[in-house]
């Protein structure tokens, strides 16, 4: 009956917007009123929605950013509109596992979920998602808005090699892929374990996918290539110096760490690779009206302070793209399709 109460207030502040199927079933009706709210986009939309967000007063957010990032946007949220935010974090693949579980279950305590690209159109292919029509879309790198509308990207986390300022000289600083072959660098490269995603994209930049796969191969045999779960533990362990050099590092956190003055400093190898990171409300959201607002703040006033993180927003209206980068981006789609593939040669080639 509360959830009954709050999604007729919303749509009620919206004003103006038919009910679809007004006597149908509870769950048909809850999912009518967020289809309404999802869809309305007069010049008032975001007004509206800010009504409607604070007559729920809350929401619960599902996320796999790491908790002082997170916090960041929302606390800002929390400020600006006075909506309390509920977080759960944990992996990608925790996100995944209890929003689908959950949700199938008939427990719908996630309003809004935050994961990777990948993770994200695994929950469209479930239909967790509602879509959402927002004229702030056209400002989105293209890439990060898929055309189903169910999620969009906030950012693209882009993954960089780096190595260790203090281990590594100047004059030593590998410039190419082929610099890593030299028998100075045995022991000292590492490389995220499950990095089937980066693989699969990097290879793209090699003349041909059967070059890139013959040279990390070839690395792996020549100088071994130590593998560690974990980007985060990875950066970590290029600080410590237990891992000189890293292939692949999350760019912002490495900027953040030299920015701290940590001795680690991104390392350009060839194109990095760029994973679209994302948000997208979910059909059962308890409270759909903050689920909302709290998506189009971050795309809107949430950009600049992931910028200010060292993130690479995906409102390149607000915050254009770094000049010069070249990334190439992660296809979520297609790595969801083949990841047993990919997972098989990654196995095959650096281990």
């Amino acid at each position: 009956m509360l959830r009954s109460f709050k999604m007729t207030s919303a749509i009620r502040l919206l004003g103006g917007m038919a009910l679809l199927g007004a006597v149908a079933t509870g769950s048909a009706y809850a999912q009518s009123s967020l289809a309404d709210l999802a869809n309305y986009n007069g010049p008032d939309r975001l007004e509206k929605l800010a009504e409607a967000a604070k007559a729920e007063g809350e929401l619960t957010l599902y996320t796999a950013t790491p908790v002082e990032d997170v916090a960041a946007i929302t606390d800002a949220f929390t400020a600006k509109y006075g909506i309390k935010v509920t977080t759960w974090r944990g992996s990608s693949e925790d996100v995944l596992r209890r929003a689908v579980t959950e949700i199938k279950a008939g427990r719908y305590d996630a309003d809004i979920i935050e994961t990777n690209g990948p993770e994200l159109e695994a929950l469209h292919r479930e239909k967790v998602f509602e879509p959402v029509n927002s004229a702030t879309l056209a400002d989105i790198f293209p890439q990060a808005v898929p055309a189903h509308k169910e999620w969009v990207g906030s950012r693209l986390n882009i993954i960089t090699a780096s190595y260790n300022t203090q281990l590594v000289s100047d004059a030593d600083v590998p410039k190419g892929w082929d610099d890593l072959l030299d028998p100075k660098w045995s022991g000292k490269i590492g490389l995220e374990a499950e990095a089937y995603d980066w693989l699969a994209t990097i290879d793209q930049s090699f003349p041909s996918e059967q070059q890139g796969l013959d040279f990390f191969q070839k690395l792996a045999k020549t100088n071994g290539i130590s593998l560690r779960k974990g980007h985060t533990l990875l950066t970590n362990l290029v600080v410590s110096g237990e891992v000189p050099v890293s292939l692949t590092n999350y760019l912002y956190k490495v900027d953040q760490m030299n920015k701290d003055g940590a001795p680690i400093q991104k390392l350009k190898l060839g194109p990095s690779v760029a994973r679209v990171n994302g948000l997208g409300v979910a059909k059962t959201a308890t409270h759909p009206a903050a689920a909302l607002l709290f998506q189009e703040f971050t795309l809107t006033d949430g950009q600049k302070i992931l910028a200010d993180r060292g993130f690479t927003p995906t409102n390149v209206k607000l915050v254009p793209l770094p000049e010069g980068l070249n990334v190439q981006v992660v296809d979520g789609a297609k790595m969801l399709d083949q990841l047993a593939k990919w997972r098989d040669t990654f196995n095959a080639t650096v281990k």
